[in-house]
């Protein structure tokens, strides 16, 4: 059975909203009525559950960076682990986390509370 697209009527047409064609007006004036909707954490919930460990570098192993800012671990830095294995400097997913309790790399849950 073959069907005709045309013979579908979309009855959720004028509530949808085409953004690609909106002025910076429009979208901004968009924003302030849809308002911020935050998905992070609590200060106080990150320092209570982040795990935290020392950084150590080894001859081994390439030197490690953490990619929310890009520098190179030293050692002695300490470094915020999440659930999820994924390493940071501490006060870099620190403020990641208020904003987005999600890994930066693979987008699992970062902290569970």
């Amino acid at each position: 059975m073959i069907l005709d697209e045309s013979a579908f009527h979309d009855r959720h047409q004028d509530m949808r909203l085409d953004i690609d064609n909106m002025s910076y007006e429009e979208l901004l004036a968009l924003e302030e009525r849809i308002g911020n909707v935050s998905t992070g954490l609590g200060e106080d919930t990150v320092h209570k559950n982040l795990k935290q460990r020392k950084y150590v570098s080894s001859a081994a192993r390439k030197a490690e960076s953490c990619c929310i800012c890009q520098e190179d671990y030293a050692d002695g830095e300490d470094l915020g682990l999440l659930a999820c294995g994924h390493d940071f400097h501490a006060s870099c997913v620190g403020r990641w986390l208020v904003q987005k309790n999600v890994c930066p790399i693979c987008k699992e849950t970062a902290l569970s509370t």
